[in-house]
């Protein structure tokens, strides 16, 4: 066979597909839309959206951006995807996902489809208040241990990593971690 006559297959397939798709019952998705919709403007009414002059999640977010910014002694524990502990060490900070990036990993694609108006372009992350673009795609992380000199030596974990904001005692063989200190990392309750 020859390629035109695949193209004219693929091409009366996708047809035959896109009219089999639109045979459903007329008018029903726009009616459950529009009946959405009403409910939607009928919480709105009845249950207005709260707005706050302030927010302790927004507070607390603000905070741990502030003590994530500090050098900070902790303690980073990891696991298999059994919960068996594998490693652990003092550490520094609480950890990085190992894709994060200091460049927007993403990028805007213009282009255009003929017509002086007609660009269109794509959505761009914006990063973090601390300069860099989280992670969305990794469970591994880089742990920051302070070796035997003081000296931040990064580990690269594939494994679940808890970081401890403070001493804790490791006991591999019965599987546990306890605190063994005050924590030196905190966030003040008051407002």
């Amino acid at each position: 066979m020859k390629v035109w006559h695949l193209l004219v297959l693929f091409i009366l397939g996708a047809a035959a597909a896109v009219a089999f798709v639109g045979c459903g019952e007329p008018g029903t998705a726009s009616i459950e839309r529009e009946g959405a919709e009403r409910q939607q403007e009928q919480y709105l009414i009845g249950q207005p959206i709260p707005a706050f002059d302030w927010s302790l999640e927004r507070q607390l977010i603000v905070d741990l951006y502030g003590i994530r910014n500090q050098r900070v002694s902790t303690h980073a524990v990891w696991r298999s995807d059994y919960g068996l502990i594998e490693g652990d060490c003092p550490s520094m900070g609480f950890g990085l996902p190992y894709d994060t990036s200091l460049t927007n990993p993403l990028t805007v694609q213009r282009f255009n489809l003929g017509k002086a108006a007609d660009w269109h372009s794509g959505v761009v992350e914006q990063q973090e208040p601390n300069g860099i673009f989280a992670s969305k795609n990794t469970s591994a992380t880089w742990v920051m241990c302070l070796g035997d000199t003081g000296a931040i030596e990064p580990v690269y974990v594939e494994a679940k990593v808890t970081i401890f904001p403070g001493p804790v005692n490791v006991d591999y063989d019965t599987n546990r971690v306890v605190r063994s200190g005050a924590a030196t990392v905190m966030i003040r309750a008051e407002q």
